[in-house]
Formats: structure tokens, sequence, C-alpha cells
């Protein structure tokens, strides 16, 4: 289940690169770079992807090499020609939460960059669902729940047919408690159901004429839940 969503936030991804080339014609730094991580919380695997634009105009951008290649978490990155306009660096590998993770690599002027991820680890999840369609869905996060500007927590719930539907709540938060209607998910089936969380991220930097694009993603455990 949740390497289906990964795929999906993966397409997404380049699709919203590609429709940053396409959409505006205004001016590019002369290199951008699309940072993606998705750090799977339970089965502690790591995925990153990431993208070097180069152009005058996004228009006229086309993804190329790290002069020197790019590192994440000391990992060397996979470079993978996916079209003749499209070359993606990968890296997957298993292992605990890195507090200090970071993208290393050396920019078109010989500046050597590093971008490092701020997303906080998911604690424990308390999850209290209501006894009727019209009550309130009780969300406490022991650690990490409290979010940042520029910081999303996604609920996926998916029912015993298999339907999924998503509550997302944005960031900035005071607390990892949060209050929300059953009803926000829509008209699941009664029953069994599974719910796990999808912390996000995204953050845009400008470092000199290097554009940063960054998106993280971390996917909680799953819970077992009921729909009145």
């Amino acid at each position: 289940m949740h390497k289906l969503y990964y795929a999906v936030a993966v397409t997404l991804l380049f699709a919203t690169s590609a429709c940053r080339l396409s959409e505006t014609k205004d001016a590019l730094p002369k290199q951008t770079v699309d940072l993606f991580v998705r750090y799977l919380q339970p089965e502690q695997e790591y995925k990153a992807e990431a993208i070097l634009l180069e152009g005058d105009s996004l228009p006229l951008a086309k993804s190329v090499r790290f002069p020197a290649g790019i590192r994440f978490l000391d990992k060397e990155m996979t470079a993978i020609q996916m079209s003749e306009n499209l070359l993606r660096y990968s890296t997957e590998f298993g292992g605990a939460f890195a507090q200090q993770a970071a993208f290393n690599f050396q920019d078109k002027t010989g500046n050597n960059q590093r971008i490092s991820l701020s997303l906080e680890v998911l604690g424990e999840i308390e999850l209290k669902m209501p006894d009727r369609l019209e009550g309130q869905v009780e969300l406490n996060i022991a650690s990490g729940g409290v979010l940042k500007q520029g910081e999303s927590l996604v609920m996926v719930l998916t029912d015993r047919n298999g339907q999924a539907s998503t509550v997302t709540i944005e960031g900035p938060s005071t607390s990892g408690s949060y209050s929300f209607p059953l009803v926000s998910f829509g008209n699941p089936a009664k029953g069994n159901a599974e719910v796990y969380l999808v912390k996000k991220q995204v953050r845009d930097e400008q470092k000199g004429k290097l554009q940063i694009h960054l998106a993280e993603e971390l996917y909680s455990a799953s819970l077992q839940v009921k729909i009145p």
C-alpha cells in the first residue's frame, strides 16, 4: 500500500517539474535542482530522487548530470536516463531514520552544496474513531506531530471495500493533537478499515544562482480502525 502511494507521489513530482517547464517563461537561474525523499517508517526504508535542470529559461531547460555526482546520506546516487531530456538520480536503502540527513553535490560553478533535511520522525500515534458517522476523529501524535510552515499531515483511510480517501492538515500547528469530523473522509464503508499518516514538507530555496526545490515524505505504520 505504501509503495503504491509512493509511486503516485513520484509521478506527481516529475509531472510538477514538467509543468514548471511548460507553463511559465520567467527567467530561470542557470541551475535548478529538484530533490525528493520518502521514508517508510515501519519498514525503515529510504528512497531519494534528484533532477538537475539547466537552461537560461524554463521552456528551454533540460535535465543534466551533476558535475561530480550527488550523494544522499553519504550514499552515491545512480544516474538513470529516463528519456532524451530527463536524467534522474536515484538511491534506495534501508536504515534507521537519520536526524541529520542531507544531499551533497557540486554546482556548475564548482561550489560544494549541502541541502539538509529537517522533517522530524513521527512518535507513537493514538487514533480514536467516533461511534457515529457524525462524530469527531481524535488524533494525537506523541512527538513529531507539531507542523511547521510548509509542512502537512495527510491521513489516508482505506475502507473494507478498498476505497481510499484522505484528510489533509496544513501547518503550522501548535500541538500534535488534532480533531476533525469523520465525514471529512466522505462516505467510507462501515466496518474494519486501515489508516496511516504521511507527513510532508515542501521547501523552495535560492542559493546564489542555484534554485532548490525539496519535497520530503514520511510514512507511518498502518493502524486498524472501525468505521461506525
